[in-house]
């Protein structure tokens, strides 16, 4: 059987192209390039692309190393719009989905995929009115990412939060945008006092990749495929919201993804991954395990606190309703307040007959 690399591309006799899972209907590109060329691929992914255009241009440009196509798409669903897998001379694939374009090779001082990658990287989307997250996510492959897309929150830290917080913020800031640089940022304080929002906040400021840890993914970061997730997105920003369970003090015994946590931030994985981590959580810092508090490890931490009354009546005013307040509140108390107010129970009137 000929894997040159011009050749018309052979596919191995009775290979299983889908997933284990035969309840999902889809590929899986490594195990179609091991089908093609008998080996397995490293690849490149990239994220945020211009799609539409891409779909235009690949062909324009690349039609002559083209050896072959399969797609897979809804009937009734625009071309560009669906997943394509193109077979390419030098034993490389190029797999186009909605919104990301990966390549999968051997070589990688091929020319041609040194063609490719930079073709692909002119088409990136700018997205100056938007912020992103990405979401963990099972595929078959293992974890992967998916990249969620939001309005960026109209913040004004003088006025959300207390004064100190501004100075605290541009440190925190500057250390998360060093490239590179492993370390933890702790956000505390009761609920509803803005740290959730102060995130969706750095989303829309920091280049990086952030990526947020649900809390069930959370109780498995030892896991090997979250290592090896680690491993493919360096460099990235780690949000874990109420990570209690993770990182409070057990009686001076640590669990296993606490290990996981110090070693990140401050370990040999730290060292080679330069992902830094911001965990999020209600309780008193005092019951925060002291390994995660050394010099050196963390990087900055802030208490979140409930608005003093005179901020507090400030955000109130702009809500442009007639509460006014003596005591502190936090600002889920103030963005509600009318719902608040619905909730109260009404007076009670007397029911009888004449």
């Amino acid at each position: 059987m000929n894997y040159g690399n011009n050749t018309e591309p052979q596919f191995l006799p009775d290979f299983n192209l889908q997933h284990v899972n035969h309840m999902m209907n889809f590929y899986h590109v490594q195990k179609m390039y091991l089908g093609y060329f008998g080996k397995v691929p490293s690849y490149y992914r990239f994220y945020n692309r211009d799609i539409e255009s891409f779909h235009l241009k690949f062909p324009e440009e690349f039609g002559s190393c083209i050896l072959a196509r399969h797609f897979n798409r809804d009937y009734d669903q625009k071309e560009e719009k669906a997943d394509i897998i193109y077979v390419l001379k030098q034993q490389i694939i190029v797999e186009q989905e909605p919104d990301e374009v990966s390549v999968y090779f051997q070589d990688e001082n091929s020319e041609l995929l040194l063609q490719l990658l930079e073709f692909i990287k002119a088409f990136k989307k700018e997205k100056p009115d938007k912020a992103s997250i990405n979401l963990i996510i099972m595929q078959p492959h293992g974890l992967d990412n998916k990249k969620i897309d939001f309005a960026k929150p109209d913040l004004d830290l003088s006025r959300s939060y207390n004064d100190d917080f501004k100075v605290f913020h541009h440190k925190m800031l500057k250390i998360l945008q060093e490239e590179n640089k492993s370390g933890l940022h702790l956000l505390y304080g009761k609920p509803g006092t803005g740290k959730s929002t102060y995130i969706r906040h750095l989303c829309g400021l920091v280049k990086k990749e952030i990526v947020f840890l649900p809390g069930q993914m959370a109780q498995n970061l030892d896991n090997i495929a979250m290592t090896r997730y680690l491993m493919d997105n360096a460099n990235c920003i780690l949000v874990i919201e109420d990570a209690e369970e993770l990182i409070v003090s057990r009686d001076q015994q640590r669990n296993s993804n606490l290990a996981m946590i110090l070693n990140i931030t401050d370990g040999i994985l730290g060292e080679s991954l330069g992902i830094q981590i911001i965990a999020t959580f209600n309780t008193d810092v005092q019951n925060i395990d002291p390994a995660l508090k050394r010099k050196g490890r963390l990087k900055s931490a802030y208490e979140f606190k409930s608005l003093s009354p005179e901020k507090a009546n400030a955000l109130l005013r702009e809500q442009q309703t007639d509460y006014y307040t003596n005591n502190e509140m936090t600002l889920a108390e103030i963005y509600n307040i009318s719902e608040e107010e619905q909730y109260k129970s009404p007076t009670r009137k007397a029911v009888g007959f004449r």
